[in-house]
């Protein structure tokens, strides 16, 4: 029986020995698995990266091509309206130099730059204008209870007109009369 226990342990040692390098051949195996899918990892982002970088560098030149065009064409276009406004200017200043000039002595010559900006009269009276005679009126004597009025001189009354602020203030009142008698 012994020798049937003896075998049978040494049975059971074999079996985890052999369990134990298949483990251990497993776990290397897992091991180096997760070390090439690493490895991969690593190679399949340094690729994108490469990818990356090249497609923004291409994106980067192109741009500098699209820039440079855009300045070119807009040179272009810069000196092609450069060239019709020197080309109008000189068609305005060939007819600016045929039209007709306004004479020094007409009333409407222009004598400063903000002249040119009103039109010239379209008609001028000939006759120059006169102011209308007016008589002086003739003064009323306005005879009112409790007050003493008195008659104005037409010498007077000239002076009253000459300075009609005068009149203004003392129109009207019976002082005004006594005032202008004094005078």
């Amino acid at each position: 029986m012994e020798e049937k226990i003896q075998e049978w342990l040494r049975i059971k040692k074999q079996q985890e020995k052999h369990e134990q390098l298949v483990k251990l051949s497993k776990e290397e195996e897992e091991i180096q698995r997760q070390r090439e899918k690493q490895t991969e990892i690593e190679q399949k982002a340094q690729q994108k990266y490469k990818d990356w970088l090249q497609k923004k560098n291409q994106e980067k030149i192109e741009m500098e091509k699209k820039e440079k065009e855009k300045a070119v064409l807009k040179e272009e276009q810069e000196k092609e309206r450069h060239k019709r406004a020197e080309e109008k200017f000189k068609e305005w200043l060939a007819k600016a130099n045929e039209k007709s000039r306004a004479s020094p002595k007409s009333p409407c010559y222009p004598t400063s730059p903000y002249d040119k900006s009103y039109p010239s009269p379209s008609f001028c009276n000939p006759i120059p204008w006169k102011p209308i005679h007016v008589p002086p009126p003739e003064t009323s004597l306005n005879k009112t209870p409790g007050k003493k009025t008195t008659k104005i001189s037409t010498n007077q009354q000239r002076k009253c007109q000459q300075s009609p602020s005068t009149a203004f203030r003392l129109r009207n009142s019976a002082r005004a009369a006594q005032l202008l008698q004094k005078r």
